[in-house]
């Protein structure tokens, strides 16, 4: 918050002025972003892959899910990729991001899997224990399930919807692959 007597020293025209200037900036930041990764694609002698929309809701047993639930996105072909994620908002909505907020992921196939952990103590790192008790982190059990595949493919999909039941159901054993912690890329 801006101290009230620079407020009033500065005077409204100023003030305007000062907010413009600084829309202008975080405007310039932004197309500037872009234009490094462009170069750095240009620079790698590469481009950037193909990426469709993968988002839509996630409930629990109905309902909004609790913070730091996870959607995840396996690669069968490729498990030695890791997985892709995404976080839920507080409305239970997801949206996978690969160069750009939404943006999507390269088509393919994918399981998708499912865990609630807490934020660990890095930025991008969550620890277990799986808080939807090891029922869908599984892509050996996931894999098996139509529901938990999908087929990304332009022009994507953003109207997912999985409901996850949990209540009632006994803690699964993690399985040796199964998402029970995430650390952030380095």
């Amino acid at each position: 918050m801006v101290n009230r007597n620079l407020r009033r020293a500065l005077g409204p025209t100023l003030q305007a002025i000062m907010l413009c200037v600084c829309g202008a900036m975080l405007a310039g930041c932004r197309g500037n972003n872009a234009d490094r990764l462009e170069q750095a694609f240009r620079d790698a002698g590469t481009s950037k892959a193909t990426v469709a929309p993968v988002a839509g809701v996630v409930t629990i047993d109905g309902m909004v899910p609790e913070p730091f639930t996870l959607v995840m996105l396996w690669d069968p072909k490729k498990p030695e990729a890791g997985v892709l994620r995404a976080i839920c908002d507080s409305e239970g909505r997801f949206a996978f991001a690969s160069y750009d907020r939404g943006d999507g992921v390269p088509p393919g196939t994918y399981v998708v899997l499912f865990a609630r952990l807490n934020m660990g103590g890095r930025l991008g790192n969550f620890d277990g224990p799986d808080l939807l008790n090891n029922l869908y982190n599984d892509p050996d059990k996931n894999v098996a399930d139509p529901e938990f595949q999908i087929t990304v493919s332009e022009p994507g999909k953003s109207d997912y919807h999985f409901n996850l039941g949990v209540a009632g159901k006994p803690s699964a054993t993690p399985g040796p692959h199964a998402v029970t912690e995430l650390r952030a890329a380095t």
